[in-house]
């Protein structure tokens, strides 16, 4: 698989999700903690990508263990957030390899982070997940509504602040006889050759996830509609 745009384009990547609400999924976060007595001192955040959201939770006082797979972006992150607030490894699930630890209050990933999981590794992020987190600690994470089925490319273009062409990129998914959703783009920005991107992706239910976080000894777990008005995700809030 190849991964052009987290690797070697993160900064293309914040341009293409320069629009993201990231403020509504950082509030949406803290008043899920708030609602269930939970005043975070520690953090911690599975697919940090390139820190928006990162940062964001350490503006509000939080000590934040930020961690991604990606090397492209974890370098960017580095450069955004404040080195006294947040810790970054490149690690990932389904098994965290961290030097912290301390449990934590509370741990988040946002924005389908659980979709690159494969079938088999739901079961154990959730409950490595889990062993991170103090008694009554909160897990907030998303389902993506991906389509089983595969979809047709879609175009996708960006501008700049200015108006200028910043990219042209065409994407769709594709099933797999797996289960799986392979996901491939082809990119072109004016200043540089087109790029491919390909990954695996898992459709999950709704249904499945509830029933892992169960087995892994999640209990009052709440399912929302997305983050805010427009997001279509399927946001879990579960308390070890």
């Amino acid at each position: 698989m190849s991964d052009g745009l987290y690797d070697e384009r993160p900064r293309l990547y914040d341009a293409i999700q320069s629009e993201w609400d990231y403020d509504r999924d950082a509030g949406f976060v803290f008043d899920a903690l708030a609602d269930r007595g939970v005043d975070p001192e520690r953090l911690l955040e599975v697919g940090c990508g390139t820190g928006e959201h990162t940062r964001r939770f350490a503006a509000r006082g939080v000590d934040v263990t930020a961690i991604d797979v990606h090397e492209g972006m974890l370098a960017v992150a580095r450069e955004k957030c404040p080195a006294d607030a947040v810790s970054i490894y490149r690690t990932g699930l389904p098994e965290p390899d961290l030097y912290d630890t301390e449990p934590f209050d509370a741990a988040v990933a946002i924005r389908g982070v659980v979709n690159h999981l494969g079938p088999g590794d739901l079961d154990p992020a959730l409950a490595a997940l889990r062993d991170r987190l103090r008694p009554g600690g909160v897990l907030v994470f998303d389902n993506s509504p991906l389509p089983s089925d595969g979809n047709s490319p879609g175009l996708d273009v960006g501008h700049d602040a200015n108006g200028e062409l910043r990219y042209v990129r065409v994407a769709h998914h594709v099933a797999t006889d797996d289960g799986r959703l392979d996901w491939r783009a082809v990119t072109f920005t004016p200043d540089g050759d087109p790029f491919t991107d390909r990954r695996r992706m898992t459709p999950f239910a709704d249904e499945r996830i509830g029933d892992a976080l169960a087995d892994a000894g999640f209990d009052d777990v709440d399912v929302s509609s997305g983050y805010g008005p427009g997001d279509d995700r399927s946001v879990f809030v579960a308390v070890r």
